[in-house]
């Protein structure tokens, strides 16, 4: 289960999702992060949360030769958040989170370099 917490002063309720997720390292160094929704009976939705759902998604995160400090990233994300938001509201806070994934997700590559 991944939370998020509330967001723009509790206006977006806290979110849950609910995935699976493979991470594999190719012989070239590529690195990949699947994941996609699931549901499980241990984990039944929680009170104070929303319901998210991921759809299939990932990234490839894929060595330069020719510039050791650098990676290529693909991703692809589809999320439907779940609950009643404004497509404004929803427009405002996604770039935030997701810069913030993109933000983890460079510490999270320097430390499996390393």
């Amino acid at each position: 289960i991944t939370t998020t917490p509330s967001a723009f002063m509790k206006i977006i309720s806290p979110r849950e999702f609910v995935d699976v997720i493979l991470m594999r390292q190719y012989e070239d160094g590529t690195m990949l992060s699947a994941a996609t929704n699931v549901e499980h009976p241990l984990c039944p939705p929680q009170a104070n949360f929303v319901r998210g759902y991921n759809y299939p998604c990932g990234c490839f995160c894929i060595p330069l030769p020719e510039e050791p400090d650098r990676t290529q990233l693909l991703s692809f994300f589809q999320t439907d958040l779940g609950g009643y938001l404004p497509q404004t509201v929803v427009d405002s806070f996604f770039p935030a989170s997701i810069a913030g994934f993109y933000s983890n997700l460079t510490e999270a590559v320097k430390a499996l370099k390393a």
